[in-house]
């Protein structure tokens, strides 16, 4: 795994690569499909994959109150998913 974190005046990034020994379909699955992100991301995933589609994270807190909407942004399979969570863009 590599890291890097480049610093602007508007975003800063912070990036990290991996080579995953899985086939790319499979690695798709896993950070583009509810069920899958349910196995390692930290919060309950809704979405449709396409671009402009809401998004909804919820981490399970009493009343909704743990819940954050995005947006995909980018969606090329299976090469680029990305979506805005928050105030962060999150790239894979």
């Amino acid at each position: 795994m590599s890291a890097s974190l480049e610093i602007d005046d508007d975003r800063d990034t912070l990036r990290f690569e991996r080579t995953i020994a899985h086939a790319p379909e499979r690695v798709w699955k896993a950070v583009t499909h509810p069920a899958q992100l349910a196995h390692w991301f930290l919060a309950a995933v809704a979405c449709e994959p396409r671009v402009g589609a809401a998004m909804e994270f919820d981490f399970g807190g009493e009343q909704g109150l743990d819940v954050y909407p995005g947006e995909v942004l980018e969606l090329d399979p299976p090469r680029v998913f990305a979506f805005a969570w928050a105030e962060d863009v999150l790239r894979f």
